[in-house]
């Protein structure tokens, strides 16, 4: 008898199930994404890796499988898993940092820290939503091309900013 091939092809539901039982301690416990998740799978056509990875993703996979989405999708489906409030805009703000890269090393190394201290649950929620929003936004601009008086300036104000990032959390005892 020939072996059995099992269908591997995972579906827009076992996606959307997926996120949804790995996003439920950062959203509200009554609320259900998954019927608006599978929308967004179906209408932005999810590539199948990130259908894969989200069908079977864990509790902190967020960034990691969302890579594998084109960005307007990408931020099409962070907007119904809680479109930045509470602890989902924490997670949301980590998973867009995580993908982040500058190409300045001090710029990195602040973009890095600022995922680390929205960690820090010393400081209230809505700062650390604010702070990883603001940071991911403001850093996703393009800086291949900049002159180099341009990245001497970017680097001293990210070393700025990351010395004074880290004066705040200490401040607030975060370690």
């Amino acid at each position: 008898m020939p072996p059995t091939i099992s269908n591997a092809t995972r579906s827009c539901k076992q996606a959307a199930l997926g996120l949804e039982n790995a996003t439920r301690g950062v959203r509200s416990p009554e609320s259900s994404v998954a019927d608006e998740l599978v929308v967004r799978c179906n209408e932005d056509s999810w590539p199948s890796t990130a259908i894969d990875c989200f069908a079977t993703m864990r509790e902190g996979d967020l960034g990691r499988c969302s890579r594998s989405l084109p960005d307007d999708s990408r931020n099409r489906m962070f907007g119904v898993l809680g479109g930045g409030g509470g602890l989902a805009g924490i997670a949301i703000a980590q998973a867009r940092l995580e993908q982040l890269q500058v190409g300045v090393p001090a710029c990195d190394q602040f973009v890095a820290a600022v995922s680390t201290v929205l960690k820090c649950e010393q400081i209230a929620i809505d700062v650390r939503v604010q702070l990883g929003r603001e940071t991911a936004e403001f850093w996703s601009l393009p800086t291949a091309k900049l002159a180099a008086d341009d990245l001497q300036r970017m680097t001293e104000v990210c070393g700025q900013s990351l010395a004074s990032l880290r004066q705040q959390a200490s401040d607030a005892g975060c370690h």
